[in-house]
């Protein structure tokens, strides 16, 4: 039997799996290194025993300008269709007495489909252009979405936004496809921090 045609595939068929090897695991090393950039410059506690599969998903923890905070990578079903994905989530504690709730999603045809039925504009036009918000309370999502919250949230459009922003109960929320492996990813991430942070001071008075 001649070997050599086998031979001559064997860098084909292997060169594939070697590359794949090396992208995941370079990607796992900026993951974690970005989780360890939100320990050093928030001093937010840096977890690694969250085990999936046979890895693990990084989260950090800890209390930022005087609030729970987490960022966590998690494993999840997004749209109840079994096909599960990674998910990194932001999460800010905040006081919400009653029970305003509110989703801030970017403008594109998929999410016009699913939320713009109940669309609330903030009577913005060019925030309007670039976000649908729904809310049981139109009033007071007008009053929160003010001129340095519509601003940053324009910052945060221009690095690639993609998520949701949700405020449900006591929590708000910002949920994005795919974990922290970039470094516009952590820069968005940080600016939704401070977003949501601020968010949460405003809900105070408003």
């Amino acid at each position: 039997m001649d070997l050599k045609p086998l031979l001559l595939l064997l860098p084909v068929i292997i060169l594939p799996w070697v590359i794949l090897f090396f992208v995941k695991a370079n990607s796992k090393k900026s993951i974690l290194n970005n989780f360890k950039k939100l320990n050093e410059k928030y001093g937010l506690e840096f977890d690694l025993t969250n085990r999936s599969g046979s890895g693990t998903l990084p989260s950090a923890k800890g209390i930022y300008r005087s609030r729970p905070v987490k960022i966590e990578s998690i494993i999840r079903d997004p749209a109840g269709n079994k096909k599960v994905m990674p998910h990194t989530i932001l999460t800010v504690e905040c006081a919400n007495g009653s029970n305003f709730e509110f989703t801030v999603v970017k403008k594109n045809r998929q999410n016009s489909n699913t939320f713009g039925k109940d669309a609330v504009p903030v009577e913005d036009k060019e925030f309007d252009s670039k976000y649908i918000v729904r809310t049981n309370d139109p009033a007071r999502i007008r009053n929160i979405f003010d001129f340095n919250t519509r601003f940053k949230l324009d910052q945060v459009h221009k690095l690639g936004f993609e998520g949701a922003i949700d405020l449900r109960g006591n929590l708000l929320l910002y949920t994005e496809k795919g974990l922290l492996k970039s470094g516009e990813a952590l820069m968005r991430f940080e600016l939704v921090l401070h977003e949501l942070c601020d968010i949460a001071d405003v809900l105070k008075y408003h």
